[in-house]
């Protein structure tokens, strides 16, 4: 590992690049509708600086001391085979368009050339600081990062390896102030796509934040794009992809054929205590993913804000920010979690 891999250098005044938007030519009519940040199934329309994220009802306001956090993977850093960067330069368009309070990046590929300068980029055109990034062990540099905005977060401590290279791509761990909440804890990471079996050695580590340990109850949330749908999430038709990226998604049966999707990596953070915010808000499923390949229509989730059972009741909004816009700029979709503080 290279000492530019290995640290982040002190922040620079960096001058932000040209990010004049050279737009691609629309692509294909998509399979399904977009929806916007509201969660419900809508025609995306741009959203403005902190929007109001509704629940299924639309009945409850955004509390004003509340948390705002999102993840996002970012495909390959937004760069292109040619070094074509303006998915890149739009996607921090995009995420300040969100104003959020947290910010966690997958798939930071290239983002570690020349002392991280499109790390330090993104952060102050977000008006954000970057935390030291999560160096993907196994990943092909597909690095992770979790920005955070200084007005607002005031962080505690922060390890950017805590599995100590057990992870395939790498697991961050935040312990934060957001505002005027109590003390939450954030971990970020990115399963393997390999396979349920992976992704369910790597779940493992994450279940003692699900719930009390050694006697003190935990406020966290987990972020990431975890490669697994939903656990009440309606089956896929993965018949619809290459039979030779099934065991991606699907256990093997007995008989050897493929099964149903392999969700015991999902199901074992909901037994230790994380709640799918979906599922609480009654949002029913939204797609993160599935709508980039045409090999692999298959609408679908991947990406996840989980909180842990002692900040589930303190969730006031979830949604993926699905326009077409965004289905432009990477395989996958931003995902939003409001957070207010404890009653």
């Amino acid at each position: 590992m290279t000492a530019a891999r290995a640290s982040l250098q002190p922040p620079l005044s960096l001058r932000p690049r040209d990010l004049t938007i050279a737009r691609p030519a629309p692509a294909a009519a998509d399979h399904q509708a977009g929806t916007d940040v509201t969660g419900c199934l809508m025609t995306g329309a741009p959203i403005a600086a902190r929007p109001r994220i509704l629940t299924a009802t639309g009945d409850r306001q955004r509390v004003a001391d509340s948390a705002r956090l999102v993840t996002y993977n970012t495909l390959t850093g937004g760069i292109d085979g040619d070094r074509d960067e303006w998915r890149r330069r739009k996607q921090i368009e995009v995420l300040a368009s969100l104003n959020a309070d947290l910010i966690a990046l997958q798939e930071l590929r290239g983002w570690d050339e020349g002392g991280w300068w499109r790390l330090w980029q993104a952060a102050n055109l977000l008006g954000m600081v970057p935390l030291p990034p999560v160096i993907s062990a196994r990943g092909r540099g597909n690095d992770l990062a979790l920005l955070y905005r200084p007005g607002s977060v005031r962080i505690d401590d922060y390890d950017n390896n805590v599995a100590r290279g057990a992870f395939y791509h790498g697991l961050g761990r935040a312990r934060l102030y957001v505002r005027d909440q109590p003390l939450l804890t954030v971990l970020f990471t990115h399963l393997p796509f390999l396979g349920g079996a992976e992704r369910y050695a790597e779940a493992r580590w994450l279940t003692g934040y699900g719930d009390t340990y050694q006697g003190e109850p935990q406020r966290m949330v987990l972020l990431g794009d975890l490669n697994s749908i939903g656990e009440h999430d309606p089956e896929p038709d993965w018949d619809q992809i290459p039979s030779n990226l099934h065991s991606r998604h699907r256990h093997l049966t007995a008989s050897g054929a493929f099964g149903d999707t392999d969700r015991r990596a999902i199901q074992l953070l909901a037994r230790a205590g994380f709640r799918d915010p979906f599922d609480l808000l009654g949002l029913g499923s939204a797609r993160t993913a599935g709508y980039w390949s045409k090999t692999e229509l298959v609408d679908h989730r991947s990406d996840f804000i989980l909180p842990n059972r002692h900040a589930a009741d303190q969730v006031t909004g979830a949604a993926v920010h699905d326009t077409e816009e965004t289905r432009l700029l990477s395989d996958h979709l931003p995902v939003i979690l409001e957070l207010a503080p404890p009653a």
